[in-house]
């Protein structure tokens, strides 16, 4: 279990990220029903989020060192692009009132900022782990 806990923690930053961004995290929806440029940011973190968890269910069941650290690896990087797609690859709306602007777009920072903390510490902990 303990060889496990960066793993199980980042499958729950995952889940929170997949599924948060299309409930309550998610983009805005216009009163007409129409959607901003930042419905794709947040298909985008739905992906980036079950690809994290994807990732967390595969070290779990890896025992090998070095395939977990590179799929911890596999993981950071996910992570670290979770932290910059809303805003930074991928336009949100203008206005900084919008709901992408003051709630997801923080909310997927701190999130992805957290699972990104949990893969490096996995690699560390792999890293000083006996073979």
């Amino acid at each position: 279990m303990k060889k496990n806990l960066f793993a199980i923690l980042l499958m729950i930053f995952a889940a929170v990220i997949a599924v948060g961004s299309v409930t309550v995290l998610g983009p805005c929806v216009h009163e007409d029903g129409s959607k901003g440029p930042c419905a794709d940011a947040g298909k985008a973190l739905l992906i980036d989020g079950c690809v994290m968890a994807i990732l967390a269910i595969l070290i779990t069941m890896v025992n090998r060192r070095g395939l977990r650290m590179a799929l911890f690896a596999a993981a950071l990087c996910a992570a670290v692009i979770g932290i910059l797609l809303p805003g930074v690859l991928m336009p949100l709306c203008k206005m900084d009132t919008m709901h992408c602007r003051a709630v997801m777009q923080p909310s997927m920072i701190i999130l992805s900022g957290a699972a990104a903390v949990s893969a490096l510490t996995g690699i560390i902990t792999e890293r000083s782990r006996k073979a």
